[in-house]
């Protein structure tokens, strides 16, 4: 990741292990399951602008997901 923040350019940044949970938007939500990714994060300690990738296996997963809910939507 970058040697500045990409928002306030501090270079006071640090890198953490991080759990994050990603839900699905719309009414459909409540019978999808969540995604669980585990990246590291990086957080700029002088505004608190926070960045993370999200690992390939997930973000295809997303992005699976993704396209069935828009199926789903011009469907109904």
């Amino acid at each position: 990741m970058s040697d500045q923040c990409a928002f306030c350019k501090s270079a006071n940044q640090r890198e953490f292990p991080s759990e994050i949970c990603i839900h699905f938007p719309g009414i459909d939500s409540s019978t999808r399951p969540a995604e669980f990714v585990f990246p590291q994060i990086l957080i700029c300690l002088e505004c608190g602008v926070a960045q993370f990738p999200i690992p390939d296996a997930e973000l295809e997963r997303l992005a699976e997901d993704d396209s069935e809910s828009e199926s789903d939507q011009v469907a109904a």
